[in-house]
């Protein structure tokens, strides 16, 4: 009989997801540990919240350009070896803008170029990275190997944030941002460690073709469509809010860089618990209830949040922030993988980076500026609400979503043996 366990970490059964998974767990570590400190070094750089947005922009602007380039080069390319430019271009950059305030030389116009780099190595590995798990696990275990991917990538925000708080506080900025440099070394020793079967010959494709593929399949696939819409309309009008976090954390809750990395670790915790439950769960349920819970649950902590004036209070809200992230984002990736051909996946999740990423810079300059003239709360009061009523408009035309469910989710015996099973 299957235990607990088993179900919930049924993708770690597989040798190369534990070598990714262990790598993962090292590098989200330090990337986290920069977010928090990367935050904190442009408010006190400038103490502007149009900075915190401009700076959140140009991280994810390099998404909204190349995003689909990086989808296509997954779809025709070796992601194995893909992975490992973009993780090392990552880490020379970490080490870069450690050095930078090192050396107290750093400045807001230097700061914005190698955010812009690091946004643009991210743009090629969000869709190789994310097209490549399902290589490593195959269809069966893939909605398992995403949440727990999922749960690793936000619960690394419960330590993360709060070691970096403590390391701004005590020894400075510059050491957050040199130790996420080394902790790349990880990822890029469990790519090494990895056994692959030889890749399979890939058509070349121009760039017209590909975006005339991805069009045609989406044409004859509404329900992708609107998964799609429904997660681009949360990123941009509620996954933001991170631009605005440091002002309501200084400005309305009274919180310092520990408070600041407090806040951050709640989310985390949220997503972590959100995460495995989710993992097991995938295995025995339809996966939409999951998919709008998850939404529900994100609004419904952000505009807690935008009401709270309590520190304590906001920590539960900002946990069920986290809870709803991970349930949405990991559900949606399962369903649009498992709902798309393998030729086409890495274009898939071009567009799925390209939601959840490449459209953080318009919600970035739209929280900076609505905190600007209206204050952080009311900011995300109206991001919310915006939100939920594009959400519901979308269930209310059209029903039939809500039964929409994994594809193809049996594993050919040809698979199984290319895995090492």
């Amino acid at each position: 009989m299957t235990t607990l366990w088993q179900e919930t970490f049924a993708a770690l059964r597989h040798r190369n997801f534990r070598l990714f998974f262990s790598g993962q767990a090292v590098s989200l570590l330090g990337s986290w540990m920069q977010s928090v400190a990367l935050s904190w070094l442009v408010l006190v750089l400038t103490n502007s919240a149009l900075h915190l947005g401009l700076v959140g922009a140009l991280q994810t602007l390099p998404t909204l350009l190349f995003s689909f380039w990086g989808g296509v080069v997954a779809d025709r390319s070796n992601k194995h070896r893909l992975l490992f430019i973009t993780q090392g271009g990552l880490m020379l950059v970490a080490l870069v803008l450690g050095l930078l305030v090192a050396w107290d030389k750093i400045n807001i116009y230097l700061l914005c170029g190698l955010v812009f780099l690091a946004g643009l190595a991210f743009a090629f590995d969000i869709p190789v990275r994310q097209a490549f798990i399902v290589e490593l696990v195959g269809k069966e275990d893939l909605p398992n190997a995403i949440a727990l991917n999922s749960t690793l990538f936000n619960g690394t925000r419960v330590l993360g944030p709060a070691l970096a708080g403590l390391l701004i506080a005590w020894v400075g900025m510059a050491n957050c941002f040199l130790f996420n440099a080394v902790s790349f070394l990880a990822v890029l020793l469990a790519l090494a460690g990895m056994r692959l079967p030889p890749p399979e010959p890939r058509p070349s494709l121009s760039f017209g073709d590909a975006l005339r593929e991805l069009r045609q399949f989406l044409r004859e696939h509404q329900e992708v469509k609107l998964i799609l819409a429904l997660l681009t309309l949360v990123a941009v009008l509620g996954h933001p809010f991170y631009v605005i976090l440091p002002i309501l954390a200084r400005d309305v809750l009274g919180a310092g860089p520990q408070g600041f990395g407090m806040l951050m670790a709640a989310s985390g915790l949220g997503a972590f618990c959100g995460g495995l439950t989710l993992a097991r769960r995938l295995r025995r349920r339809p996966p939409m209830p999951s998919f709008l819970w998850g939404i529900a649950i994100f609004l419904a902590g952000l505009l807690g949040l935008s009401l709270c004036r309590h520190y304590y209070v906001a920590l539960f809200f900002i946990f069920l922030v986290g809870v709803g992230t991970v349930q949405q984002l990991s559900t949606g990736n399962s369903l649009l993988q498992l709902n798309a051909p393998d030729t086409l996946r890495g274009r898939i999740m071009s567009l799925f980076g390209l939601i959840i990423i490449g459209s953080m810079p318009l919600g970035s300059l739209l929280y900076g500026t609505a905190a600007h003239y209206l204050g952080a709360g009311p900011s995300l009061s109206l991001g919310g609400l915006v939100a939920g009523a594009g959400a519901g408009f979308i269930l209310l035309r059209y029903p039939h979503l809500k039964k929409l469910d994994f594809g193809g989710l049996r594993a050919t015996a040809s698979e199984k043996l290319s895995l090492g099973e």
